[in-house]
């Protein structure tokens, strides 16, 4: 009777507790229901009724009810599903009366002889209506105590295992009043939510700039009915796309960026490693040049918890986004943005708008944790595993991990944008780890199912990146505390940004070429972003001719000497190059005769 709670220890389980009494009451009513049946066929009254048929009720009884409690058990009348009765149960109910009521019938004529009819007729819904009753009652009672928004539905307080975190977003919301605010990757549920509080907020326009059509176009129609004053743009484009980032940014100016756009999903880019280069660390790079390009004042990262201790790709990959930002924010600080470099996607292009003289934008960060309500979080994927019947999929029983609301993860982004200030990374203090199995059994448990009977949980192991984690651990960060209890800024380890950013051009060139161990190469220049000059063969040397030029080796790269002494020079080069290649193919003609 002891399970495991959200914090994986011990705890009480109450049902065990419910369906000994149900057993108890149904041993007494399967007698009871057939006693009052005979009752009322001689008109209610005890006198009237023969002595032998009540002398076969008591005999019978002692083997009777055993057997009813057998056929119910085996029709699942005492599991945990009572919490919200459907079809299903009502059918197993009838089933499971319908058979002990030809054990009734069966029983009593071969072993004592034959009972009224009405007996029968009026023992059988007497019996039906009293297994019912009690359970009828569990279901109201539980729906009173623990209200459900809709069918299915999982309420998140119940999950999270302590208090939600409430802000106070007006003050936050005050900030964006009267300014153009571009969100990236609006799509998601962060991004979707965080569109939805600042619409009706005041902002002079909301750019939603995402490369998937399909959600941002249900968010616009969404956005259009909730605030229809409200100057909406809807973009499709990649933040790969330097050009297409250059026309939106020229166009529209935001003042305020919130960069969601990136992938999420650590099993996914593990087995595509350069798609996370590409759009997270590439991608963020190219939106954030575009912004300071065009006088943006401040540019919100959303990150991860996870690119503290990265131990995969996505981790791994969220940090560097960091460390672009922490990069570009420390040169424009010291008064030297002009050192910073494009990174080029493409040869051959005429230059895109010039970094000005004068940089002013601010770079924060933000770190989110696992959303509960996200499509991808854990109980999203525990509750499609119990729609098809289970199991539901645990990683190890005592595998643990810290969950937050997405108005927790929309709220810290707001109050990272008003508050931070420039280089800052913000987290929130989401509590204790939540232990993953207990999770699934709460999920099980409010979607009317017993966990272990009804639905299945199988423990599938660590994912690779899991086994890893100690091995690609990077040194513990430091936090510091700030006004607010609940929020926290992070002190990563200094890195020297100047080298770290003449390695991204080699990083660039690796991930468009798909070329060496995107895993190795992403961890070993978070944790030791050391000169560009270590880099070479499968790392991704910058030596060699690449698609990914940056502008600092187009402006240095020396210019061929046009001098008629260096003409002549490569000239005879090229005469003594043609008179070689024929000296050996008269030899090779000569070897062959």
């Amino acid at each position: 009777m002891e399970g495991l709670n959200e914090k994986g220890k011990k705890r009480f389980e109450h049902w065990p507790v419910v369906s000994v009494g149900l057993a108890v009451y149904d041993a007494l009513v399967v007698n009871l229901a057939y006693f009052l049946a005979l009752w009322l066929r001689y008109d209610c009254q005890f006198s009237a009724m023969p002595e032998a048929y009540l002398r076969w009720l008591g005999r019978f009884a002692p083997l009777y009810t055993p057997l009813c409690l057998a056929i119910f058990w085996l029709c699942g009348m005492y599991r945990d599903r009572w919490r919200n009765v459907g079809d299903r149960e009502l059918l197993q109910t009838i089933l499971a009366v319908c058979l002990a009521c030809a054990v009734q019938i069966v029983g009593v004529w071969v072993l004592f002889g034959r009972m009224p009819a009405a007996y029968y007729a009026v023992g059988a819904p007497l019996l039906l209506l009293a297994v019912l009753l009690p359970r009828l009652l569990y279901r109201l009672v539980w729906g009173i105590l623990y209200p459900q928004k809709a069918a299915g539905e999982v309420p998140v307080e119940v999950l999270l295992g302590r208090e939600q975190v409430k802000m106070d977003t007006e003050e936050e919301l005050s900030f964006l009043r009267d300014k153009t605010v571009l969100v990236t990757g609006p799509g998601g549920s962060i991004g979707g939510e965080l569109c939805r509080q600042i619409a009706g907020c005041g902002i002079k326009k909301l750019i939603l700039f995402d490369i998937c059509d399909d959600h941002t176009g249900a968010l616009q129609l969404e956005l259009k009915e909730q605030a229809p004053q409200l100057d909406l743009v809807v973009l499709v484009g990649s933040v790969r796309d330097d050009r297409r980032l250059d026309k939106v940014f020229s166009r529209y100016r935001p003042q305020v960026v919130f960069h969601g756009a990136a992938y999420n999903d650590d099993s996914v880019l593990e087995e595509s490693p350069w798609e996370a280069v590409k759009s997270n660390v590439l991608g963020t790079h190219q939106t954030a040049w575009a912004a300071m390009v065009h006088g943006c004042q401040r540019f919100v990262l959303v990150s991860t918890d996870e690119a503290a201790k990265p131990s995969g790709v996505m981790g791994a990959s969220k940090r560097l986004s960091e460390m672009i930002l922490q990069a570009f924010g420390r040169k424009i600080r010291e008064g030297r943005s002009q050192e910073l470099t494009r990174l080029r996607s493409r040869r051959g292009e005429k230059d895109l708008a010039p970094l000005p003289e004068d940089v002013n934008t601010e770079f924060v960060v933000a770190r989110l944790g696992n959303v509960l309500e996200s499509g991808g979080s854990a109980v999203a994927m525990f509750q499609r595993q119990i729609a098809k019947g289970g199991p539901v999929t645990v990683p190890d029983p005592e595998a643990a991990c810290r969950f937050m609301t997405v108005q927790e993860a929309v709220g810290l982004l707001l109050h990272t944008c008003a508050h931070a200030k420039d280089g800052e990374i913000l987290a929130l203090d989401m509590g204790e780890p939540v232990n993953l199995d207990a999770l699934a059994r709460k999920v099980i448990q409010l979607s009317g199912h017993g966990p272990d009977q009804d639905i299945s949980i199988v423990y599938s192991g660590p994912r690779p990146e899991e086994e890893r984690r100690e091995e690609c651990a990077t040194a513990e960060e430091g936090v510091e505390k700030t006004s607010d209890s609940k929020i926290y800024i992070c002190l990563p380890a200094p890195f020297d940004a100047a080298r770290f950013l003449a390695r991204l051009p080699g990083l660039m060139k690796a991930a468009y070429e798909e070329r060496g161990d995107a895993r190795k190469r992403l961890l070993q220049l978070m944790s030791d972003p050391g000169p560009a000059e270590a880099e070479s063969g499968d790392s991704g040397d910058d030596s060699e001719g690449t698609l990914a030029d940056s502008e600092a080796t187009r402006k240095t790269s020396p210019k061929p000497d046009g001098t008629p002494q260096t003409q002549w020079n490569h000239k005879k080069r090229r005469r003594n190059r043609r008179n070689s290649k024929s000296q050996e193919n008269l030899e090779n003609q000569s070897d062959s005769q």
